[in-house]
């Protein structure tokens, strides 16, 4: 007894799923090419609002340099004292020592509106940018003398102590005051908290014209 072979399936059911196939291959294809699309416009977009907050971060050195300049001076002060010392000396009458101490206050100012060309550089280090500020560095502007606040010692032996003041020699070292103030050198520690101070102020200043993109840096010429 021989076996019949097995029957094909009829020819519309073997074009209907070829055409099935196919339709599910399309639709496969379309999806993917739609994947593609909508990922490209998503990176498109976040691309162009990129560059967009770039161009609106972007520190122009040469336009803050040009603010920098128009606030001119930048000033600190440094409150100390000047002591003037005379001695007396006389073998008859013996020695007398009068000295004068007097509150001064030392302004300092850095001149922005001299600010160099290249006065503010731009670095990025990874991820984060640094603003390189040079400014000149500070300079003595005033000297402020506290007259009213002066104290005034007289040191005399007995042989002087009823009738000898000494008002002509007190005299002679408080006119020696306003002198001694202006060629008044700072301790090293005065010299640099009006360096510190002189730097955070033109800190503050880059930071408020950039509003805080960046890392500022403060160095004197």
């Amino acid at each position: 007894m021989t076996t019949a072979p097995p029957l094909s399936p009829p020819l519309a059911t073997r074009t209907a799923i070829i055409i099935a196939a196919t339709i599910a291959i399309i639709a496969t294809l379309l999806a993917i090419a739609s994947l593609v699309y909508t990922i490209r416009r998503e990176r498109t977009r976040e691309a162009a609002v990129a560059r967009l907050m770039t161009e609106r971060n972007t520190i122009n050195p040469a336009d803050v340099a040009a603010s920098l300049r128009t606030l001119k001076l930048i000033t600190v002060q440094i409150t100390t004292s000047v002591r003037v010392e005379k001695k007396v000396e006389s073998m008859l009458l013996g020695d007398a020592n009068i000295a004068v101490q007097t509150p001064v206050v030392v302004s300092y100012g850095t001149d922005l509106s001299q600010l160099a060309a290249d006065g503010i550089r731009i670095e990025t280090v990874g991820d984060k940018k640094i603003i390189r500020v040079k400014v000149p560095a500070p300079t003595r502007q005033a000297v402020e003398i506290f007259a009213e606040a002066q104290q005034a010692t007289v040191q005399k032996n007995w042989r002087r102590y009823v009738w000898w003041t000494g008002s002509n020699e007190l005299s002679e070292a408080k006119a020696q005051v306003p002198l001694e103030a202006r060629a008044l050198e700072l301790l090293p520690a005065d010299r640099k908290k009006i360096e510190d101070d002189t730097r955070e102020q033109v800190r503050r200043l880059i930071e408020a014209l950039v509003s805080s993109q960046g890392q500022v840096i403060v160095e004197f010429e």
